[in-house]
């Protein structure tokens, strides 16, 4: 019977190789569970900013949706102050009393008490593209009668977040008449730290809608 005697152990290169491979195994692994972890984070943080802007949005278009709305049947007579915020010469409360690429001024009478200026609930609704504050941060911000409604804002080109149709769906531009006014679109985005700090830039969500206006 022959016996082996063989008692060679590893080389020092065998133990170098095993070793880079396993580090190399090691460092696609790191890699691999970091991708997934960080794509769950921006994926979390991605729908909790969108989320809350969906939130801002369903309130700018419960708001449009009124527009116009004369619990007294007919658009009541202005009373001044916060009623008739521009002084104008027509003497009545506007379903649109204002209105352009970064603003749109709204009016209506939900509780029918003959005029349209109450705050509870609110009548006279001005939203509006404006700058950040310590407490509504980003470059703009979506403001609904001068409160923070949306913060981190990304508008279109020029400051725009409303456009606006009349009732054959023609654009009317960035003047429009207010009168002519049936539908109106809101598009912006919101933009929030990306929770992987690889990347330079932050996460971007864009939203739209369209509303139709009454009457």
């Amino acid at each position: 019977m022959i016996y082996s005697n063989d008692a060679r152990g590893t080389t020092l290169i065998e133990q170098m190789v095993a070793l880079l491979i396993g580090s190399l195994m090691i460092i696609g692994l790191y890699a691999y569970f970091r991708s997934e972890l960080y794509h769950a984070l921006i994926v979390e943080t991605r729908t909790g900013v969108l989320e809350d802007a969906r939130g801002a949005l369903d309130i700018m278009i419960r708001d449009l949706k009124n527009a116009g709305s004369w619990g007294s049947g007919s658009a009541p007579s202005e009373v001044g102050g916060t009623d008739d915020p521009g002084s104008d010469a027509d003497g009545v409360c506007n379903r649109v009393y204002a209105a352009g690429p970064a603003l749109i001024h709204v009016q209506m009478d939900l509780n029918g008490n003959g005029d349209c200026a109450g705050v509870a609930p609110r009548e006279s609704i001005r939203y509006e593209l404006a700058g950040p504050t310590a407490t509504c941060p980003g470059a703009f911000a979506i403001r609904r009668n001068g409160d923070c409604l949306v913060a981190d804002v990304v508008p279109g080109a020029g400051g725009k977040i409303f456009s606006f149709f009349d009732r054959n769906g023609a654009d009317l531009g960035p003047t429009p008449g207010p009168d002519a006014i049936k539908r109106v679109r809101i598009e912006f985005a919101v933009q929030t730290k990306n929770p992987d700090p690889r990347p330079a830039s932050k996460l971007v969500s864009a939203l739209s809608s369209s509303v139709e206006l009454r009457n």
